[in-house]
């Protein structure tokens, strides 16, 4: 029979994988993946630059030409508000500022999918650690 000492650790090791689980993931251009509303929107960031893809429950691209969206961005202990703008070919939308993309970046994405709907929120952290 396990002891109660037994027990606590291996509910302390299962958790985390469990957190893991069910947290952001990785989205097929290498951005962090957020839940989104009903949709899925990935953002990537680079310094200065922030490009969001938004995709159906089905994880099938959507064209973002009809939606616009902000970013309050949190970087080196500095908040702003950046304004998306698609992106030429309409698969992305995108936007700029001063910020460098380090582990402490926080980006709140405010999203209106198209005209009429209403807005919705995901919050990311897309800087990765290095493994």
């Amino acid at each position: 029979m396990p002891t109660k000492r037994s027990l606590i650790a291996t509910t302390l090791l299962v958790l985390p994988s469990l957190a893991l689980a069910h947290g952001p993931s990785r989205g097929p251009n290498g951005g962090q993946m957020q839940d989104i509303g009903s949709y899925h929107g990935e953002l990537l960031a680079q310094d200065g630059r922030l490009t969001f893809f938004l995709f159906d429950a089905n994880d099938r691209p959507l064209r973002a030409n009809g939606a616009t969206a902000t970013a309050i961005v949190l970087a080196g202990g500095r908040q702003q508000t950046l304004t998306f703008a698609p992106r030429p070919d309409g698969a992305a939308l995108v936007a700029s500022g001063e910020f460098r993309a380090e582990l402490s970046l926080r980006v709140v994405v405010q999203l209106v999918p198209a005209a009429g709907q209403p807005r919705i929120q995901a919050r990311y952290a897309p800087v990765e650690a290095a493994r």
